[in-house]
């Protein structure tokens, strides 16, 4: 068992349709300058492009943004869409993070799963998973080789010299999600760190997912299995009360998910169309305080997690709720 996990703060930059959008990002970064100071080891931003029926605000924007409020916390991508782009695009763009802030970028990738972003950047079903490696593979070469040659339907690179790097050496840590088995054993035979998402899938679950991906880094060779989790989470007056804090937006949130056919690589028992009261038992960290220091307690005894990245706000939940949460949240349950 390794020592007890470091705690990330997971930005909500989405915003219901009529939200004020620069009201809404003052207020994150009004919650980053919080986990600064409550000793929070890290803070992260999503991605979706096309997020209908959300305003999505684009990652590397919103971290370069919070860079100057962010203290020594590391910021991190969580996901970075890695099939999407052209490479030299995302090696530069992230290179340029890393600069920003010093050397403390991580760099969570993952394949997506949205026909609509996939179509906006012409990315045919048959090739995404080559995209994905691909892209991965050439941002690394771009970062750390001093000549790469590549070719392939979105780049041509003919024995360009990179200059361009990254603070942190090699590169910036590389963390990959996914959810299927396939995924999993590709992230282990690769030797990186797993990105789990816990709220997508209940508690029996998860736990079969850490068993597959711990057995695969075993298979390969890669010694102790490195799992991320990504967690949602509200800490409440009560039990009753933090589900009544937080059923809209959450609601919204999985409604969505469910459109976007966000559970569709799961299987059956793990969809997502369910009633809320039923989708959130084994998923969601709600509840008093002393309910989510339990509950984060097995998740740690059963997962042995390296870092757990809390996400506390959904679309359209109000900053005082957000804020109260948070304050029990590191005043009663972290400490």
């Amino acid at each position: 068992m390794r020592s007890a996990p470091e705690y990330g703060l997971v930005l909500c930059s989405q915003f219901t349709p009529d939200d004020d959008t620069v009201a809404r990002f003052a207020e994150q970064v009004e919650q980053v300058r919080f986990a600064r100071d409550a000793g929070f080891s890290s803070v992260w931003a999503t991605q979706h492009y096309l997020a209908d029926p959300f305003q999505y605000l684009h990652p590397l924007a919103v971290l370069s943004r919070i860079v100057p409020e962010s203290g020594d916390m590391r910021i991190g991508t969580a996901i970075t869409l890695m099939a999407l782009g052209n490479p030299v695009d995302l090696a530069e763009e992230l290179a340029t993070l890393d600069i920003i802030s010093g050397g403390r970028l991580t760099v969570g990738a993952g394949l997506g799963y949205r026909d609509v972003e996939f179509d906006a950047f012409r990315v045919p079903r048959q090739r995404r998973l080559r995209r994905f490696l691909d892209n991965l593979d050439v941002v690394r070469r771009l970062w750390t080789e001093d000549e790469v040659t590549f070719s392939s339907d979105v780049v041509e690179l003919a024995g360009v010299r990179p200059v361009l790097r990254p603070v942190q050496r090699p590169h910036p840590p590389l963390w990959l999600a996914g959810h299927t088995d396939r995924a999993l054993r590709r992230t282990a035979r690769m030797g990186l760190p797993w990105i789990a998402a816990a709220a997508h899938v209940d508690r029996d679950y998860l736990h079969q997912q850490v068993a597959t991906y711990r057995a695969a880094c075993a298979e390969y060779g890669h010694g102790e299995a490195r799992i991320q989790v990504l967690q949602e989470i509200y800490v409440g007056d009560s039990d009753e009360s933090a589900v009544e804090d937080v059923r809209a937006a959450m609601t919204v949130k999985y409604e969505a998910y469910r459109a976007w056919g966000q559970d569709q690589v799961l299987p059956a028992s793990q969809s997502f169309d369910k009633e809320f009261d039923e989708l959130r038992r084994g998923r969601f960290i709600l509840g008093s305080a002393a309910t989510c220091r339990a509950r984060l307690a097995d998740l740690i005894e059963h997962v042995n997690p390296e870092n757990i990245l809390l996400r506390p706000q959904w679309p359209g939940m109000p900053q005082e709720k957000v804020m109260a949460g948070l304050k029990r949240l590191t005043d009663e349950v972290l400490r």
